[in-house]
């Protein structure tokens, strides 16, 4: 079984703003995107291609009171709202 991975653009720069989160800057379509601390976590993450289930593994692992259902949810939302440009889908491997 193959699931669709998702990795960041590696043209996108980051800019950690420390307890506030993160800033990420897309030179190709100038664009900005703020993260807050724990999108900047999940974005560290995305140096490698993950499915969304092993990015809210990761999630669940770093903040306990969240519920794995939850943190499945977040994570949907949060790759959703960065592709593209910001985040890059695999393209379905068969």
């Amino acid at each position: 079984m193959n699931e669709k991975t998702y990795r960041a653009n590696e043209v996108v720069s980051c800019v950690d703003e420390g307890e506030d989160g993160a800033m990420l800057y897309n030179p190709d379509k100038d664009e900005t995107v703020l993260l807050n601390p724990s999108g900047r976590g999940i974005w560290a993450l995305l140096a490698d291609p993950l499915t969304l289930e092993e990015i809210a593994r990761q999630l669940a692992a770093a903040y306990p009171e969240v519920t794995p259902e939850q943190a499945l949810k977040d994570a949907e939302q949060f790759v959703q709202s960065l592709v593209p440009g910001f985040i890059i889908p695999s393209p379905d491997e068969h």
